[in-house]
């Protein structure tokens, strides 16, 4: 929780910045707990995704005692918008790729946000928080 709590405040990445999680200029990625590669049996993504969901559910749950309530947020627009090339953030754009939907803090300078997500079936589920303009 520390290290989601440190994206309030903390300088986001600039063009030329080197970060262990994924990053562009104005925003970081924190892949904050990932899935095995691949399943023998696919019946197991469900219960991997609910396994990653209550834990994401958790994560909001306490940093909202820390910074309130969040809005829930539904990426599928984000992604439609951007597919027909209109404009999007930086960070909306890598997000909506492989995230559904998430829980965001508003801040002065930034957003602040949690969810899970897969890039594909045979990849792996991924617990996020990430900070940088989602609009």
């Amino acid at each position: 929780m520390e290290r989601v709590l440190g994206l309030e405040k903390q300088p986001l990445p600039g063009p030329h910045t080197a970060v262990a999680d994924t990053a562009g200029p104005g925003y970081q990625i924190l892949l904050l707990r990932t899935s095995a590669e691949s399943w023998e049996d696919r019946s197991q993504t469900d219960e991997v995704w609910d396994h990653f969901d209550r834990g994401c559910l958790a994560l909001a749950e306490s940093l909202a005692q820390v910074w309130g309530p969040p809005e829930r947020i539904e990426l599928g627009p984000v992604l439609e918008r951007s597919m027909r090339g209109e404009a999007v953030s930086a960070l909306a754009g890598v997000l909506s790729n492989f995230v559904p939907s998430l829980s965001a803090w508003h801040f002065d300078d930034r957003t602040v946000c949690v969810g899970v997500g897969q890039w594909d079936a045979e990849f792996p589920i991924i617990l996020v928080a990430a900070a940088g303009d989602l609009c």
